[in-house]
C-alpha cells in the first residue's frame, strides 16, 4: 500500500536513468578566531592556527579571520592589538601577528616600534595608524561582536559558525576542518528541494520527520500522502531524516536514501525501504540502487564512505532543536502532531493553515 500511496507523490519525478544532479562548487570552510595578543592561550593556538593557513587541508578551500577581543585581564593588550592592525595598513597583519605572539613578553610601545621597524615599515605612517580613529572602530567593533556572541575566554573560534573554545593542535584543527568541509558538502549537494514534493510557493508545508526503519512511519506517509492528493496545490511536503537510535539499521539507511536523492530518486528508493523493513543491510540497499538504475559502484562507495552522514545529522539536530525525541512527528506550518493522525485530523490541520493566509487583495 505504501509504495502505490508515494508513487501518487513523486509522478513527476525523474526516469530511472536520472543522471548525477549538476556537481556543486566546492564547500568552503570559514574559522573565525577571537584572539588576545597577551593570552599565552593564544599564542598557543596561532601556531597550529597559522600552520593550518600555510598548509591546508588536503585542497579544502578555507578562510581565516582574525578578530581582535584583548581582555581586561591583560593590560598590554590593546596597544599590541592596534599594533597589529597598523601593519595591516601595510599589508603585513599576520607577520605582525607572528612577531607578538612569539614575544608575549616584550608588549612596551617600543617593543612594538622596533618589531615595525623589523619589518620594514613605513614608520611615520605606523605610527600615526597606531593611534588612529579607524584603528579604534575596529578594534572596538571586533569586541562588541564577541561580547554579543558572549565570549568569555580566548581563544574562541568558529569553522562555519560551530563554536570552539580553547587552544587546539594542528591534528585537531585538520579533524575539525575535515569534518566541517564533509558537512557542508553533504548539505551542499542533498538539498531540501531533492526530498520534498510539491508547489514550493504552497501556503501550507507539512514537515515530515520520519523513521524509515519504523513500523509506524509506513502509516503516516500514508496520510499525509492522501492529504498531498487532496490539496495537490496548496500543500508542499517537506521530508526530514529522523532515525531513531534502536533501529540498528536506519541511520544506514536514511544515508542511502539522501545518496539516492543525490539523483532524484529519494522517493522511489524510500518507498521501497519502508516496505521492506526487514531487508536494510548495506547489500539490500545497493542492490535496490541497481533495481532503481543507480550507478551501484558509486552508490555503494557513497554509503561505505558515510558521505551524506553529515545530511542526515543535521536534520536530527534540527528535530532536537524543536524538542523532538520520537517519530514520526509531522509539522502543519508550525503546528505540531506527534505520531500518526488520522487523516481527517491531518485535513484539519491543512485546512486551519489555509484559513489563516492572508488575503491577497486583488489587482
Amino acid at each position: 500500500m505504501t509504495l502505490v500511496l508515494l508513487a501518487m507523490m513523486m509522478a513527476t519525478q525523474a526516469a530511472a536513468n536520472t543522471p548525477l544532479a549538476p556537481t556543486q562548487p566546492p564547500a568552503q570552510v570559514e574559522i573565525v578566531v577571537f584572539s588576545d595578543f597577551q593570552c599565552p592561550f593564544c599564542a598557543m593556538f596561532a601556531q597550529a592556527f597559522r600552520e593550518l593557513q600555510t598548509k591546508g587541508v588536503d585542497g579544502i578551500k578555507t578562510t581565516f579571520t582574525f578578530k581582535n577581543f584583548p581582555l581586561r585581564i591583560h593590560p598590554k593588550a590593546p596597544l599590541a592589538h592596534r599594533a597589529a592592525l597598523a601593519a595591516a595598513e601595510q599589508g603585513k597583519f599576520w607577520d605582525m601577528h607572528d612577531l607578538l605572539f612569539a614575544n608575549q613578553q616584550r608588549a612596551q610601545r617600543d617593543d612594538l616600534i622596533g618589531f615595525a621597524k623589523q619589518l620594514g615599515l613605513d614608520m611615520p605612517r605606523f605610527l600615526s595608524d597606531l593611534e588612529s580613529e579607524r584603528i579604534t572602530r575596529v578594534i572596538d567593533a571586533d569586541m562588541a561582536e564577541g561580547e554579543k556572541r558572549r565570549i568569555n575566554g580566548t581563544p574562541t573560534f568558529y569553522i562555519n559558525g560551530q563554536e570552539y573554545v580553547g587552544t587546539k593542535s594542528l591534528a585537531q584543527l585538520k579533524q575539525l576542518v575535515s569534518g566541517e568541509h564533509r558537512r557542508a558538502r553533504a548539505l551542499a549537494e542533498i538539498t531540501d528541494d531533492l526530498i520534498s514534493k510539491g508547489p514550493a510557493g504552497a501556503g501550507v508545508t507539512i514537515e515530515l520527520f520520519a523513521d524509515l526503519q519504523s513500523p509506524v512511519s509506513r502509516p503516516a506517509v500514508a496520510v499525509v500522502a492522501e492529504v498531498m492528493k487532496r490539496f495537490p496545490s496548496a500543500v508542499r511536503l517537506q521530508f526530514r531524516n529522523f532515525p531513531l537510535a534502536f533501529h540498528p539499521q536506519a541511520a544506514l539507511a536514511h544515508e542511502a536514501a539522501m545518496t539516492a536523492a543525490r539523483e532524484g530518486r529519494f522517493w522511489d528508493f524510500a518507498s521501497y525501504v519502508l516496505d521492506h523493513q526487514d531487508a536494510l543491510r548495506e547489500q539490500d540497499l545497493i542492490a535496490l540502487a541497481g533495481r532503481l538504475g543507480l550507478d551501484a559502484p558509486a552508490f555503494a562507495e557513497a554509503i561505505r564512505d558515510h558521505r551524506y552522514a553529515p545530511r542526515v545529522e543535521a536534520d536530527v539536530r534540527a528535530g532536537f532543536d524543536k524538542g523532538i525525541r520520537g517519530s514520526p512527528v509531522i509539522f502543519v506550518n508550525s503546528r505540531r502532531i506527534d505520531g500518526v493522525p488520522s487523516l481527517q485530523t491531518l485535513i484539519e490541520y491543512v485546512e486551519a493553515a489555509l484559513a489563516s493566509q492572508p488575503v491577497k487583495p486583488l489587482r
